[in-house]
């Protein structure tokens, strides 16, 4: 489904099969029907879905609007702080004609299937693929919009009524979920051929309908808390995880290695996208993002202190519990692994193809790093794959996993105890802990007999950790409304928090400077570091060569001219849900604009 030589020829197909027929047409934009009796040519269309619908690599995609990472950049900054008005938000053009025309695209697809002459089996397999990308292509606006003008046919541009007014929300979600209920019916479970490995399957349609109906039940969809909302998304996502049960799906067991072992052996892998290094269109460069200089990166994804102090300690309790044993000095100490694999931070082992070192040192001004240090003073490792060398960088083959099997187990975990089974949450928390490598004590560090309330928090602490730089906190934190209401006692609202990093520096006379001899004009730290007299590890040399300060990553206001005020997350309440463009609502009367901005009259929550 990779190779570009099938996606062109894909279009080929689309274009100029039945050359006369086509040009005979006055509509130039129809597919020609002959392609729907060949399955050869009708699977070719639908690869061409996979190339424009699949989700591409998101890792550390929105980190910098949420608190564990931080993005400098003033357009981020602005949303971020709250300054972002109607004019400013674009939200990647994602309500636009581009992506009406690739729904467009998928209906004609499922009209095509059904008129076409190939066999019912043929059809299903491919009309299973075609509604679970419509049913995708809805979700990505109705997360952003509430309700938008959901189209079930192949509208003619020329005879049919384009402007089209929004449906309500609760009519887009069951427009979404009937489609997915459709795909389950006719995906198979498996591909039994290698070349089919990596499309849809059942498991990954029903897993994505538990995803949807979590956020349909959370409270920035469901502020009522309907329970029953709650009793479907766990129906959902229980019949998510018994399909992929069955099916030979699991947690990988290798948590540093999800992302860079091969996608088609890895059973946490239940929607995908493969990448290939060496390639033009296919590769990605994962591993230069995130690694230091000496190591062929840019240090660009850097986690914050914030996302540091999330993680429990390997006994599983959390650092704010007294019995925990965690030292705020050596706080990487003990932590659970899932920190490692994780957190790059002063002092720790990182080895890379083709790097001398095998430690990583984040101190100010280290020389080994050209001087230049990540901006929180951590780097992340998330998905690292530490056999690239550091030529190749930019091209690697780290797959792209938007739903794994954790999240069905995060997901049913979180159904399950807002509809009052807190044991089978607890229990399912546990698995993900035991692949973690978490102690299996006193339920893996979690306890028993805990409130709704307070095994909430843990449950979102979870997902926070276990799914850092996925692409899922800022999701989880819309869906929840915790940027602008408390979850519970032990997790403020984010709004008016600030972000921090932990700036390492040397200690004493360790930061002076050299003035003589081979080493000099460097600074003491520096020669320690080179000559290997350093070991974090070893007791005492942390405080003896190094102190660390709190910076406040978001200090004042001064990119925005306000240099004496301070800045603090401020995510707006009418964020949740976002405004249309002012091009689409001049350009169609029947369009509302969404309540809360200029004008607006559509309620994303209305029934």
């Amino acid at each position: 489904m990779k190779n570009i030589s099938i996606i062109i020829f894909s279009l080929i197909i689309l274009l100029f099969s039945s050359c006369e027929d086509v040009l005979d047409k006055k509509d130039l934009t129809k597919v020609d029907d002959a392609i729907w009796d060949r399955y050869s040519s009708a699977k070719l269309y639908i690869n061409n879905l996979y190339a424009e619908n699949m989700p591409a690599f998101s890792m550390s995609s929105n980190r910098g609007i949420t608190d564990e990472g931080y993005v400098s950049g003033e357009e981020t900054l602005a949303f971020a702080y709250g300054i972002y008005q109607e004019a400013d938000i674009n939200v990647e053009n994602t309500f636009s004609i581009a992506t009406f025309r690739k729904i467009r695209a998928i209906n004609l697809a499922i009209q095509g299937i059904k008129n076409g002459k190939i066999t019912e089996e043929e059809k299903s397999l491919l009309m299973g693929q075609a509604l679970f990308f419509r049913a995708w292509r809805y979700w990505e606006l109705v997360k952003l919009y509430g309700g938008v003008p959901i189209v079930l046919t192949a509208q003619d541009p020329f005879f049919d009524d384009l402007d089209l007014p929004r449906s309500s929300t609760k009519a887009s979600i069951e427009a979404i979920v009937s489609d997915l209920n459709k795909a389950i019916e006719y995906l198979p479970n498996k591909w039994e051929l290698n070349e089919d490995k990596g499309r849809i399957v059942s498991g990954a349609a029903v897993a994505f309908k538990g995803r949807v109906l979590l956020a349909w039940a959370s409270p920035m969809f469901n502020p009522q808390n309907k329970n029953e909302r709650w009793v479907d998304a766990y129906n959902a996502n229980l019949e998510a995880k018994s399909i992929l049960d069955e099916n030979g799906f699991g947690l990988y067991p290798e948590f540093d290695k999800i992302f860079t072992s091969t996608p088609e052996d890895n059973s946490e892998a239940v929607m995908y996208r493969a990448y290939k290094a060496n390639t033009d269109d296919f590769k990605n460069g994962w591993e230069f993002t995130i690694r230091p200089p000496s190591g062929g990166g840019d240090m660009g994804a850097a986690p914050t202190w914030n996302l540091v102090k999330a993680f429990p300690m390997a006994n599983g309790k959390m650092i704010s519990d007294q019995d925990s044993g965690y030292d705020s000095t050596f706080f990487w100490n003990g932590r659970d692994p899932r920190f490692y694999a994780t957190i790059g931070y002063n002092g720790s082992r990182w080895e890379m193809s083709g790097r001398a070192l095998d430690v990583l040192w984040t101190f100010a001004q280290y020389r080994g790093e050209g001087q230049r240090t990540p901006a929180t003073g951590f780097y992340t490792r998330k998905a690292s794959d530490p056999s690239v060398a550091i030529e190749n960088t930019k091209n690697t083959s780290t797959t792209w996993i938007e739903i794994r099997y954790a999240e069905v187990l995060m997901n049913l975990a979180e159904c399950a105890n807002e509809t009052g089974k807190s044991e089978e949450a607890i229990g399912l928390i546990g698995q993900i802990r035991e692949r973690a490598g978490i102690e299996a004590a006193n339920n893996y560090g979690l306890g028993s007999g805990l409130s709704k309330e307070v095994l909430r928090e843990l449950i979102m602490n979870e997902r926070f950790i276990e799914f850092a730089y996925e692409n899922k906190r800022y999701w989880d934190l819309r869906r929840r409304k915790m940027f602008t209401e408390d979850l519970g006692p032990n997790t403020p609202k984010l709004n008016g928090t600030k972000r921090y990093g932990l700036i390492i520096d040397a200690a004493g006379s360790w930061k002076s400077v050299i003035r003589g001899g081979e080493y000099r004009g460097w600074r003491r730290i520096d020669t320690a570091v080179v000559m290997g007299h350093v070991d974090i590890e070893r007791p005492g040399d942390a405080t003896k060569y190094f102190a660390g300060t709190l910076k406040e990553m978001d200090a004042t206001l001064a990119a925005f001219g306000r240099e004496n005020e301070s800045a603090v997350l401020n995510y707006l309440d009418p964020y949740y849900f976002f405004p249309l463009s002012q091009q689409v609502i001049r350009r169609s009367k029947a369009i509302e604009q969404t309540k809360g901005w200029l004008y607006g009259t559509f309620d994303p929550l209305a029934e």
